[in-house]
């Protein structure tokens, strides 16, 4: 079974023919109607993540990593897209558990605690998945030829 969310968001690409993934983050903003906000972060830099997303009552807040490499900025912004619009975010009981415990706790800080150690679940393995079809599709419509095209696929 598709989901409609998904589909919304992978026809809009392959029409709108995106060549960069702050065109993806807009375009993820209206399918799942609320704003999507990329911010790079420096406490980010000497953590063991390169980004995370925090889901707000108005927005999705994809934290990031600083780095100077386009590619590497689209693959962790790609896959915390990913988390958005498979609404991993709903799918979090551990999370609420733990909101539940200690309710004044930010949502995002228990959602930034509990992703250290996860980097091998199910959650973690399709927002790679998503993140490497997005590069893929961006790819698809640049105008010049990726040197990264052998390594990603």
């Amino acid at each position: 079974m598709t989901d409609p969310l998904l589909e919304s968001f992978w026809a809009r690409g392959a029409v709108e023919e995106w060549s960069d993934v702050d065109q993806a983050v807009a375009a993820a903003a209206v399918v799942v109607d609320k704003p999507i906000v990329v911010r790079e972060e420096a406490f980010l830099a000497t953590e063991p993540v390169c980004g995370f997303v925090a889901t707000l009552e108005h927005a999705h807040l994809i934290m990031i990593s600083p780095t100077a490499s386009r590619t590497f900025r689209a693959f962790v912004i790609g896959h915390e897209l990913g988390h958005v619009l498979h609404r991993h975010q709903e799918h979090a009981p551990q999370s609420a558990y733990i909101r539940d415990v200690i309710p004044d706790l930010p949502e995002y800080k228990v959602e930034r605690a509990l992703a250290r150690g996860m980097f091998s679940n199910a959650y973690e393995h399709e927002a790679e998945v998503f993140a490497d079809a997005l590069a893929t599709l961006i790819r698809r419509h640049r105008g010049r030829p990726s040197a990264f095209r052998g390594v990603f696929g």
